[in-house]
């Protein structure tokens, strides 16, 4: 495993995303029982950052963890981070930063958290509404009471991170960043460089789409919210996919790894990523993601995935102009 500096902490370049640990309609059934073995086997070959949410599960992604790092007794070895923002009633789920939510949530997290602090600590989404000065502060006063130690914002652009600036700190970044969308690289990352701000991106194999499990023969995608309606895997994008996955396979054959493990390697090899966030659910899947750390792109294959790159953006535009 590879370790980077993030703010003092040692970092992972891999880190352990458990929103599928939830057990949810999102992701579908996941046993309690299969997401403690992911979480062992993770820490057991050097995965330092777990992150989740509350909305995972509607809590149950944050119990499952707090049960199991309290059990191991692993907590002050781990690199924590969770969120706040997202509230929900029923089945409506909605975007609350009002700042007595905020207190309520950061108590609640702890709780089923079983800890004290939360290494980072996000804002999950912004709203067009919100009162950023209230909570950037809210966030500012967490930091202070050392019930944070570092601030954090997922999903908020340059114009958003720049207003929050003004009223508190910023740390880290969780934005959305794999192969195939890679809007970030068009003004979010070079303005976290030139602040300071850390990143740690999720996403990047794209609810699975860039494993390419998907496009093979026999395939079937799983009947859950995240992939059910995955623009990616339908009509003529699906098609524009199967034939860029199978370039990519190519390229990722030449280093005796699976696509998987390639993309991977590409991500966090990023430039401004200091880690990235990956969903694992069963044993196999951290076995293989695990070894996507031990070899190094060449120059020659990083061109070559750039025009494959702008290859895939033409034939889009392509089906948009028909």
């Amino acid at each position: 495993m590879e370790y980077r500096n993030l703010w003092g902490f040692k970092v992972s370049v891999i880190g352990l995303g458990t929103w599928a640990l939830g057990n949810d309609r999102w992701w579908g059934p996941q046993k309690d029982e299969d997401s403690f073995l992911v979480l062992e086997k993770s820490i057991e070959r050097g995965i330092n950052l777990i992150d989740t949410a509350p909305i995972y599960g509607r809590g149950h992604s944050e119990e499952l963890v707090g049960k199991f790092l309290e059990k191991k007794g692993l907590r002050e070895k781990i690199i924590l981070s969770t969120k706040l923002g997202l509230n929900w009633h029923k089945n409506k789920i909605f975007i609350d930063l009002r700042k007595e939510r905020m207190r309520e949530e950061i108590e609640l997290s702890r709780k089923r958290l079983r800890t004290d602090y939360i290494d980072i600590y996000f804002v999950h989404w912004p709203s067009e509404d919100m009162n950023t000065k209230e909570v950037a502060e809210q966030m500012y006063e967490f930091y202070k009471k050392k019930w944070i130690k570092l601030i954090g914002v997922s999903n908020f652009s340059v114009a958003q991170m720049k207003e929050f600036l003004k009223y508190a700190p910023l740390h880290v970044l969780q934005p959305p960043y794999n192969f195939f969308k890679r809007d970030i690289e068009k003004d979010i990352i070079d303005f976290c460089l030139e602040n300071k701000i850390s990143i740690i991106s999720y996403a990047a194999l794209d609810s699975g789409v860039l494993t390419g499990k998907f496009f093979k023969e026999n395939s079937k995608i799983p009947d859950d919210l995240c992939r059910r309606y995955h623009s990616e895997l339908k009509g003529e994008r699906f098609k524009i996919n199967k034939y860029i996955i199978e370039k990519l396979e190519k390229i990722a054959s030449r280093y005796k790894k699976t696509l998987t493990q390639f993309i991977l390697n590409w991500t966090y090899n990023r430039k401004g990523i200091t880690s990235i966030l990956v969903g694992m659910r069963n044993l196999k899947q951290v076995e293989e993601n695990i070894l996507c750390t031990d070899f190094s792109i060449k120059e020659e294959d990083l061109k070559e995935l750039e025009k494959i790159f702008s290859e895939r953006l033409q034939l889009l535009k392509n089906i948009k102009e028909a």
